[in-house]
């Protein structure tokens, strides 16, 4: 489990190195453009990494199927196409805009799901995409000149890379995601050739520099090759909705980059057209699957209403309550039926433990209140440790235990991450701390969709 975790987290941490690298090439490309033409840029760039992952792989290439061939050819035109459009689209606006409107693709790839499969995507994906409009409008829109061709170009790359994603989680499922990385990456070169002369006339108009080298190279063996073997090895690890919401960062790093390397000056309606577009993209990949691990096991209006014959009867020995808004008030003494609940514990059979973030004084007061217990203090919630060494003190396991708490992000996350089961019950006083009350408008967000799983 540990081993599991780690690899996990190591993913998540490539993931965003990923779209660090991805961001920070829209200001490679920014500078790139004064000496080496779009077309030819692509094809330069996309014959490093192409055949380099052929080569690396050449065994695997030939012992796939024609099947195998066919789509990473598809879902190369589609990456032409989108590359194609952003890296000219880039030479008319900036590298800025030009990042965070490609990250309007994250949006369009649950609608153009919803026609490949006729699974109806949530909610929150309409809501995003009314957003992004809104968002694009305030990013592209520059006072009585209107949305300029780099925009439209960039809007249009992101349709295409939002096309190319779905074509590619379709194959996937059967295909080797490697041979399609290096097909994708191969076909988009020999693409680029054919287009380059068309579009742009004779290679030797390039300038090739110290500059414009140090970009190819960190295009090609970087942002392409690196990036792609990544995102491929990354992913086996973590979920693809939490993998989508960490590479559009991207946006965030080449906007950010832009204004650091290029001196990009952004307005104010820019900045907020960038903060909704941001918005957009987290609330279009808002679904349950993100949040699992915050989800309960089971939820009741208070700790007092819970049947504890019933637990006791389907095996739990030892129950580990919170305190504050979960027995009593924040600060509160045992009251009567604190008192009554702790000796009826005590006669059905389990063992009981506090465990709180507070200081000792608080807990250990309310332990002597309610006597038929044990604590911890300063417990660290969520770290797990809290967790193990109260079921080392009640001599129960994760099998035998029971976290009943009022707090999702403390109390049930941590209970989640040792694996035990956990009731979350409603706060008792409205009236609480100012981090604690932001805390409680997350949490909504969580229960909404916990609800939601539970209608389905």
């Amino acid at each position: 489990m540990e081993n599991t975790r780690r690899k996990e987290n190591l993913s998540k941490v490539g993931l965003i190195m990923v779209a660090a690298i991805w961001g920070f090439a829209f200001v490679v490309v920014k500078n790139s453009l004064e000496y080496i033409t779009p077309a030819y840029m692509m094809a330069i760039r996309f014959t490093i990494a192409g055949v380099t992952l052929c080569l690396v792989f050449c065994k695997r290439l030939i012992r796939s199927g024609k099947e195998t061939v066919k789509h990473g050819c598809i879902v190369g035109v589609f990456l032409f196409i989108s590359y194609l459009t952003q890296t000219v689209g880039c030479k008319y606006t900036t590298a800025g805009k030009n990042a965070f409107i490609t990250a309007l693709y994250v949006i369009i790839v649950p609608f153009l799901a919803w026609t490949r499969t006729k699974v109806k995507p949530l909610a929150n994906c309409f809501m995003a995409a009314v957003a992004a409009v809104i968002a694009i409008g305030l990013i592209s829109l520059n006072g009585e000149k209107g949305i300029n061709i780099g925009d439209v170009l960039t809007i249009i790359c992101a349709v295409g890379f939002a096309i190319q994603i779905d074509l590619l989680g379709k194959y996937s499922v059967k295909d080797d995601p490697v041979i399609l990385a290096a097909l994708q990456l191969l076909i988009t070169a020999v693409l680029s050739w054919i287009a380059a002369p068309l579009l742009e006339g004779s290679i030797g108009n390039l300038i090739f520099n110290r500059e414009s080298v140090i970009g190819l190279l960190y295009l090609g063996f970087l942002s392409s090759m690196v990036c792609f073997l990544m995102q491929s090895i990354c992913q086996k690890y973590v979920r693809s909705s939490v993998s989508a919401l960490l590479m559009s960062t991207e946006s965030v790093f080449g906007a950010v980059s832009s204004a650091v390397f290029l001196h990009e000056v952004m307005g104010t309606r820019v900045v907020w057209g960038f903060v909704l577009m941001f918005a957009a993209i987290i609330t279009a990949l808002l679904e349950p699957s993100l949040f699992e691990g915050l989800f309960p096991g089971s939820r009741i209006g208070s700790a007092y209403d819970i049947d504890y014959e019933r637990l006791y009867g389907a095996g739990f020995r030892g129950i580990i309550y919170d305190i504050d808004n979960t027995l009593v008030k924040h600060g509160a003494h045992a009251d009567e039926r604190a008192v009554l609940l702790f000796k009826r514990l005590n006669d059905i059979g389990f063992r009981v433990m506090l465990l709180s973030n507070n200081k000792e004084p608080r807990v250990k007061s309310f332990k002597d209140e309610v006597i038929y217990c044990d604590y911890i203090y300063k417990a660290g919630k969520p770290k797990i440790s809290g967790y193990e060494l109260a079921m080392e003190k009640m001599g129960t396991d994760k099998n035998s235990t029971i976290l009943i708490g009022d707090q999702l992000f403390t109390d049930v996350w941590g209970a989640n991450r040792t694996g035990i089961e956990t009731i979350l019950v409603d706060k008792i006083d409205k009236k609480e701390e100012i981090q604690i009350i932001l805390k409680r408008r997350l949490e909504a967000i969580v229960l909404y969709f916990y609800e939601r799983r539970l209608k389905d």
